[in-house]
């Protein structure tokens, strides 16, 4: 029996807590050992997923529920705050790193991070590229905007451990180049913030009602154009709700046509699109008759011809 999607999601949520809960104590501990500012950060930012992980667990009960009387087009949008939350977490995460680095440069320290802190930072990087990977095929195989975020979010914590790899070991060629930790730290907070970025931005963009894909009119418009009962759509409007998409459009027949032959038409092209585009869950069509007066306005395919 296959998962269900929120059984999916918890279960890639939990395996990546539990690596991030040990990541974060490694990172730390070792960082303070060392004197390694930048390894510090990197744990504090494994720290932070353990929040976003929470916010994913708690949030895909709510998101994953079927629509309702008080919730009728269905709970996506949960999943949409729950996005919003991570990269506000993250972006205010990247800018205490931030300040704490800046803060820093130019007070030398007796302590230099050495091979232990190496070390630390290279474990991390296996384990969260793992982890992304991961967590990426789980996020694709349900379609989860969520759990792709959180994917990302174990990525930009892979990447962030790469400058205080490399800090570490330059600062053994290069000693006297004590501010490398600082700066490292503070590539950490810029690769934060442009992970937080990419989270906030698409979850804002659904919230102002945009779009919800460019690509989506154009498909609409090829599978018409390949059913000879359809003359023409037009008026084609989508919405994303959390990982699913809402659309609607006209769609104009014979107009000679029986009201029960239209519908029939309009239900089959309504389950093609639901059986090729797998972020649709909901198609609302109106139908219209086609005259070539509305050719005029709407010009369709030329092999589909007036009556």
């Amino acid at each position: 029996m296959s998962e269900t999607p929120v059984k999916v999601i918890q279960k890639a949520t939990w395996v990546g807590s539990i690596a991030n809960v040990g990541l974060a104590v490694l990172k730390i501990t070792v960082g303070k050992i060392t004197g390694s500012q930048a390894l510090v950060a990197d744990g504090v930012h494994s720290f932070s997923d353990l929040v976003t992980d929470t916010a994913i667990l708690i949030g895909s009960r709510y998101w994953t529920a079927p629509a309702d009387k008080g919730h009728p087009y269905g709970h996506g949008r949960f999943e949409t705050l729950t996005n919003i939350f991570i990269g506000v977490l993250l972006a205010f995460v990247g800018l205490g790193i931030g300040w704490d680095s800046i803060s820093s440069l130019g007070h030398d320290s007796t302590t230099k991070p050495g091979m232990l802190a190496f070390v630390a930072a290279l474990a991390s990087i296996l384990v969260k590229e793992v982890l992304y990977r991961w967590t990426l095929i789980q996020a694709k195989r349900i379609n989860s905007r969520a759990l792709h975020a959180n994917a990302w979010h174990h990525r930009s914590d892979a990447l962030s451990s790469l400058p205080v790899a490399v800090a570490v070991i330059a600062n053994l060629f290069f000693p006297d180049l004590h501010y490398l930790d600082q700066v490292a730290a503070l590539i950490v907070t810029a690769m934060i913030l442009k992970a937080a970025f990419e989270i906030l931005w698409p979850a804002l963009l659904e919230l102002t009602e945009a779009e919800a894909d460019s690509e989506i009119e154009d498909k609409i418009q090829s599978y018409a154009e390949s059913d000879p009962d359809i003359r023409e759509v037009h008026a084609i409007r989508s919405r994303r709700t959390g990982s699913t998409i809402l659309l609607d459009f006209h769609l104009l027949v014979d107009p000679s046509m029986s009201v029960d032959h239209a519908h029939t038409i309009s239900e089959n092209f309504k389950s093609h699109i639901l059986k090729q585009i797998d972020e649709v869950v909901d198609v609302i069509i109106h139908i219209e008759p086609y005259t070539c007066a509305e050719r005029v306005i709407n010009p369709c395919c030329e092999n589909k011809q007036c009556d």
